[in-house]
């Protein structure tokens, strides 16, 4: 499927389904120190870091979007969610682990309850 072939909702339900796959990964690691203590932990962190990537590629699609589908939710810092996956993507080397994991924590469940909102809209 081309890029231009994804709807507003297909979109939507990408980001729906990658906040809903870190929730699950980080359930049980509130902090830094719970995902680096262990192999398995940093491999949870690893793949939440590249579900955000998921997240803001999808947010920047639709911020293009004609239909200005985000414009809904102005409290959702939706261009910071997809600078955020342009230094993952760009400077991943560089990721400052507390600020990912206040991310997964504190801005993860306002952005899963817009989004649900969207996706009854869409």
């Amino acid at each position: 499927m081309s890029d231009n072939q994804f709807t507003i909702h297909d979109r939507l339900d990408s980001i729906w389904e990658s906040i809903s796959l870190i929730q699950e990964w980080s359930k049980d690691r509130k902090t830094v120190h719970d995902f680096m203590t262990s192999s398995t932990g940093v491999m949870a962190f690893n793949a939440c870091v590249m579900r955000l990537q998921v997240i803001g590629e999808q947010v920047g699609k639709l911020l293009k979007s004609a239909e200005k589908p985000l414009s809904a939710y102005p409290s959702i810092p939706w261009n910071a969610i997809y600078g955020m996956r342009n230094f993952v993507s760009h400077e991943y080397a560089n990721i400052d682990e507390e600020i990912i994991v206040s991310t997964i924590n504190d801005d993860l469940p306002p952005l899963k309850l817009a989004i649900e909102n969207l996706l009854e809209k869409y």
